[in-house]
């Protein structure tokens, strides 16, 4: 067998190829794209400050810029040195918390409110399963669960001042058996490849990357979209969600839970990201079904790591 030229790299070559299809850009931009540091934002937590002018001021007093983040509130672009937000009693008290911007999607298409019963399939660190708990002011009955960093969503979300029902570790894809009940909402941030996050200008980035990897996190993922289905109430919404770009681990998913539930419906989200991509509706040989275009992709920038989330509804009875 002949060996590939020196300098060839058949992994990055493989990766780009998929990434750039993915998107529907050419591959130097995905190269600019996936090369270069990630930007932090900000969100103010109302749970452990009522006062939200003031500790914005407060932010601001340490000299950095925030600009708003129109379609999520209390969220803000950090323009300056994270250190100092870090290191600062606002975020150690948890008044503040800093994350990527695309971690604000998933719980604003959830879309929670007041009184319901939510479930948070892989909440671990515990961001999002905060970012929650704000939205409805901590008046919900917020299930957490993470089946490898429970400990570590035990301190973000006290950190945070959250109030949950329950903080467990079982498997996302065999969750319906540990748990009982029907939930109104259900967030399944589903582990995956992390292809979104990957920079690229580092020789190492995709040391871990193979088409192995993507295939097992497809059959794990499609395994956590049935346990969460069957925890969900009649008339419920379910948001899933990964980091990645592969479409097997992305709309393919997606398209075999619809194959396989009737009861399961894709809502169309309407949220002005800069950065958003086409749903990939064709993928080698297989057709997905039309109703992804309601999908959201994103692609990586300045402030977003690559995202995908889609947002499904479980019919009512009758």
């Amino acid at each position: 067998m002949s060996r590939p030229p020196r300098g060839r790299d058949p992994t990055r070559e493989l990766f780009l190829r998929r990434t750039c299809a993915a998107l529907g850009l050419p591959e130097s931009g995905v190269l600019e794209l996936l090369s270069g540091n990630l930007r932090s934002s900000l969100r103010v937590n109302p749970l452990r400050t009522p006062d939200r002018e003031g500790t914005l001021a407060e932010v601001r007093a340490l000299g950095v810029e925030l600009e708003p983040i129109p379609w999520c509130p209390d969220a803000y672009h950090l323009h300056g040195e994270k250190r100092r937000v870090v290191e600062s009693p606002l975020f150690q008290d948890g008044r503040v918390f800093l994350q990527n911007a695309a971690s604000f999607v998933p719980p604003v298409v959830l879309g929670p409110q007041a009184g319901e019963r939510i479930l948070d399939v892989c909440a671990a660190p515990g961001g999002k399963s905060a970012h929650i708990a704000a939205m409805v002011g901590n008046d919900a009955e917020l299930w957490l669960n993470d089946a490898l960093r429970a400990d570590k969503l035990t301190e973000v979300t006290g950190l945070l001042g959250v109030k949950s029902a329950s903080i467990t570790a079982h498997p996302g894809q065999h969750l319906d058996k540990f748990l009982t009940g029907a939930f109104d909402r259900i967030l399944l941030d589903a582990q995956c490849g992390g292809e979104g996050m990957l920079d690229l200008g580092h020789a190492q980035a995709l040391r871990y990357w193979s088409m192995e990897r993507v295939e097992k996190y497809h059959h794990m993922q499609v395994s956590m979209l049935r346990a969460a289905w069957r925890l969900l109430r009649p008339g419920g919404v379910l948001v899933y969600s990964t980091c990645t770009f592969a479409p097997e681990e992305d709309e393919a998913p997606v398209a075999t839970h619809l194959r396989h539930h009737a009861d399961a419906a894709i809502e169309p989200i309407d949220l002005p990201i800069p950065g958003r991509r086409p749903a990939v509706l064709s993928w080698e040989g297989k057709k997905f079904p039309p109703e992804l275009r309601g999908a959201l992709r994103l692609a990586p920038s300045e402030w977003f790591e690559g995202f995908f989330v889609c947002r499904l509804r479980k019919s009512a009875v009758g």
